[in-house]
């Protein structure tokens, strides 16, 4: 492992039978994206960066962004048989005037999946970044970028403060940390019913209104998640949502993963 470098495993898609996928940072300045062949490394080990880094094969020198572990077929060894410089897919609806580069972010407490609190020297306080941490995830964060633009300015949800970024592309999103809040509850049926509405009356239906994408405080909701939000012209469907809001706020299966606040 002479002249390895610094490698840092900052998200990782472990499936002990299937192919595994991994975001890296190298030397603190460059990403990378490893894919793990099945029945190479242990579940336990990739999951774990130092023992990750520690069972990686040495790194391929030049511009690569995209590599492929596998086992040699002479010795059975890990190795790597292609590494590639590839254009990853990003955000197109680049709406907003500001843009931070994911590296220029010091990430901490991790909300959900994908979702972390985070500093950044632009902004005064901490901050929520949420981005695509693989390629296929990009559509996704596509949909909720231009949610945010369409409740822009209309009192619905956190403030959005930003694009991600990463060598360029789009990935993801800075957005402002609603504090000192909690998930909604039964009690607080009207405040959500009322933020539902003026999302409603954009003529968006938001898609999926569990209780925990609804933050309350101060007798105030913030709605989050817009990635499954659509325009809808259909009142039917837009008043059958608000109907469905009571349902939702006393689903207690924990559906929809609530993660930290």
């Amino acid at each position: 492992m002479n002249n390895q470098p610094k490698i840092e495993l900052l998200q990782a898609e472990v499936d002990e039978n299937d192919q595994s996928f991994f975001r890296l940072l190298v030397d603190s300045r460059s990403i990378k994206y490893i894919t793990v062949e099945p029945g190479i490394y242990s579940a336990e080990d990739m999951c774990f960066g130092p023992s990750l880094v520690s069972l990686l094969p040495k790194f391929p020198t030049g511009d690569w962004n995209d590599g492929l572990v596998a086992k040699d077929a002479k010795d059975g060894r890990p190795h790597f048989p292609c590494v590639n410089l590839t254009r990853f897919p990003g955000v197109q609806n680049t709406w907003h005037s500001t843009y931070v580069d994911y590296l220029e972010l010091s990430i901490e407490r991790k909300l959900r999946t994908g979702i972390y609190e985070a500093k950044c020297s632009l902004f005064d306080d901490i901050v929520v970044a949420k981005f695509a941490r693989f390629p296929w995830e990009v559509q996704y964060i596509e949909n909720e970028t231009t949610a945010y633009q369409w409740i822009s300015g209309h009192n619905i949800g956190p403030q959005f403060l930003g694009h991600l970024t990463e060598n360029g592309r789009v990935i993801g999103f800075i957005m402002e940390r609603i504090t000192d809040a909690r998930h909604a509850g039964t009690q607080d049926c009207e405040t959500c019913g009322e933020v539902l509405s003026r999302l409603h009356n954009l003529g968006v239906r938001h898609g999926d209104t569990n209780r925990f994408n609804f933050l309350v405080r101060d007798s105030k909701a913030t709605l989050i998640d817009f990635d499954t939000a659509q325009k809808c012209d259909d009142r039917d469907l837009l008043l059958q949502e608000s109907e469905n809001l009571v349902a939702c706020l006393k689903d207690l299966s924990g559906r929809g993963g609530g993660g930290l606040l």
